[in-house]
């Protein structure tokens, strides 16, 4: 038989699971709830999400559990057309439960049974309670809230319209923000997003160059993009993400504030630039309305690959010191970028969403379990960002400040800092966002490594937002392949 993927939360101390395909996300809990003209057995109340009303079940009212710890969470559960919330105290990871491990239990109470059966988690012999959202919905007095959720409305959108693929009458174009200003190029033409520049000095900085970024094995040119479409120069705090293009000698990334969506566009959506009233570019070819954020100036990726003036500037990136020079191919303007490159892959998956520095996110699957900042650590006093060993379920446990490790500066607060347990690392982070689903991610080739810093790093889109994706489970095999490879050479 095939395993079940479930995701475990606590209730009180109780541990409670939902199959994966019925948990939709999981959200803070609110300081308090709206009221509805219902009654239900622990109903108590409901809380707005995207405009949808979420009715909210406290289960230890149901049962009659009283217990100190407060709830933390609300757990987000879609079944049957209907979307209902959980109060709970905390996630506790993801699991997989052969069917065969599932053992059938009952209650004799007056009410549904909301547990059909029980499991027993490996890891620490935990008794896991699986609910039967179809006995939830069939309390007498439960307020059923229509489901107006399943794939994001830019993929629903695509996928009814048959664009996800691309025609010859739609593309795929990458919504940007330079400052003020919106500007939108063919995702065809990009070889990949820079979540965070950090800019380097150089040689060759001044005038549209703002310096060098690590980006692979090579330091690669940033160049400002109003400055290269005449329109301007960013300001320093407006030079935040980077847009890298490949040219035939090299790569340069255009610094831009935001990367927005990307979305499905129609030939026929986009309008002809007007005759004067903006700077002559021969890159800006037209103007795209009605799109999040305003209008975007639609830019020719295909003329600002050929520029010979860019690409004698994506000539001039240098290998990173230390590493061997990737071979150079032969990228010709007019073509897309490599398949073996990033594309953009439409997918619907769980990701944890969290502070490492800015927020990011890691595919919830990776993440066996999130638990409080140990109480008794054996400290590292070496530097870096090995912070010590503690013990959990009797297994001893590397613990490592994650912002550290990337490069990234924020400070840890043991009260509200969580530890995320994967592949037999705790990676500290300093706060938790929610459990949420993906709208689409960047793909990476096979075998490609794992970029140690936000720099380079794939992105992913949840609901509105663009984060960084992280490969903790890439980060622990790193770590325990360094540190064995430095004991064995002792």
């Amino acid at each position: 038989m095939s395993a079940i993927l479930y995701g475990v939360f606590t209730v009180a101390e109780v541990h409670v699971a939902l199959p994966l395909s019925e948990l939709r996300e999981v959200i803070p809990c609110p300081a308090s709830f709206n009221p509805l003209m219902a009654s239900a057995p622990g109903l108590v109340g409901a809380v707005m999400l995207r405009h949808q009303v979420i009715p909210v079940l406290d289960l230890r009212r149901m049962v009659g559990v009283d217990s100190p710890v407060q709830p933390e969470i609300v757990v987000v559960a879609a079944y049957a057309g209907s979307v209902f919330g959980l109060l709970a105290s905390g996630v506790r990871g993801v699991v997989h439960v052969e069917e065969r491990e599932r053992l059938g239990m009952s209650v004799n109470v007056e009410l549904p049974q909301v547990f059909a059966s029980t499991f027993e988690r490996a890891d620490d012999g935990a008794v896991v309670c699986v609910l039967d959202c179809a006995a939830i919905t069939r309390l007498p007095g439960m307020v059923l809230a229509s489901d107006t959720g399943g794939p994001s409305g830019a993929v629903a959108q695509a996928q009814e319209q048959g664009r996800v693929g691309g025609t010859a009458t739609s593309r795929m174009m990458m919504l940007l923000r330079a400052g003020e200003i919106g500007l939108c190029i063919d995702v065809s033409h990009i070889h990949s997003v820079v979540p965070e520049l950090v800019l380097k000095s150089s040689p060759i900085d001044g005038g549209i160059v703002h310096g060098v970024i690590e980006l692979g094995d090579h330091y690669v040119p940033t160049v400002d993009a109003l400055a290269v479409l005449g329109l301007g120069a960013l300001a320093p705090i407006d030079v935040k993400r980077g847009v890298a293009l490949a040219y035939e000698r090299g790569i340069l990334t255009l610094a831009v504030t935001e990367v927005v969506s990307i979305v499905s566009v129609a030939d026929g959506d986009v309008l002809a630039m007007p005759d004067f009233g903006l700077p002559s570019s021969d890159f800006a070819v037209g103007i795209l309305p009605g799109q999040d954020g305003g209008s975007y100036l639609v830019i020719d990726g295909s003329r600002l690959r050929a520029d010979g003036e860019l690409g004698t500037l994506a000539a001039l990136g240098t290998p990173v010191a230390g590493r061997a020079a990737a071979p150079k191919r032969d990228t010709r303007a007019d073509e897309p970028p490599p398949q073996d490159g990033r594309v953009i892959e439409y997918r619907a998956r769980k990701y944890l969403t969290y502070l490492a520095g800015p927020e990011v996110a890691t595919p919830l699957t990776q993440v066996a379990e999130i638990v409080p900042y140990p109480g008794d650590v054996i400290p590292f006093v070496g530097g870096g960002p090995l912070r010590g060993v503690f013990t959990h379920h009797r297994t001893s446990v590397p613990l490592v400040d994650l912002p550290a490790l990337l490069g990234e500066a924020a400070q840890i607060e043991p009260a509200a800092a969580r530890v995320l347990l994967v592949a037999g690392v705790g990676f500290i982070v300093p706060g938790l966002r929610a459990i949420e689903e993906s709208t689409w991610e960047e793909r990476v080739a096979d075998g490609t490594p794992a970029p140690q810093s936000l720099a380079g790093s794939p992105l992913v889109k949840i609901g509105t937002r663009m984060l960084a994706r992280l490969d903790l489970e890439e980060f622990a095999r790193t770590m325990v392949g360094d540190r064995g490879t430095d004991q064995g050479g002792a």
